[in-house]
């Protein structure tokens, strides 16, 4: 585990949340009112492809496999970014913010995987940056 983890967590919830919030009501907002929109689905995209990678992390644990998984993140963030940004400016820069903040845990990410990776003995051993079949079963809460 990295040092960092501990403080960068609770304050992702405190600063990326309202700015996904307040940017997708700006572009709610200047786009009509209605959901059902294709650069509001941009930011859907975005905190799906984000809750798988959220998945692969933090339940599943597999450090090498989230690496290139939080760049994927980024780049849906840098999507849905331009995407608002074409729609608002202030929208697409404050959701713009948010590739800042997964830039730093995507560092932090690949940190952790290359010292957890030093410890199996050199850089290029221990867990891969792609998925692979091992040992953790991912379990919904409801099954026994």
């Amino acid at each position: 585990c990295h040092p960092f983890h501990n403080k960068f967590g609770g304050r992702w919830v405190l600063v990326v949340g309202p700015l996904r919030a307040l940017s997708s009501t700006l572009v709610w907002e200047a786009t009509g009112m209605h959901l059902l929109n294709p650069v509001l689905l941009c930011i859907m995209l975005h905190l799906s492809v984000g809750d798988t990678w959220n998945t692969v992390n933090n339940v599943e644990r597999r450090l090498g496999a989230a690496v290139p998984g939080v760049a994927c993140v980024l780049a849906s963030a840098c999507f849905a970014a331009t995407q608002f940004y074409s729609v608002s400016e202030k929208a697409g820069s404050l959701l713009g913010l948010t590739a800042v903040w997964i830039t730093v845990a995507g560092l932090l990410i690949a940190d952790t995987w290359r010292i957890n990776a030093a410890e199996a003995g050199s850089k290029w051993e221990g867990e891969p940056l792609f998925p692979v079949k091992g040992e953790v079963a991912t379990r919904f809460w409801f099954e026994k």
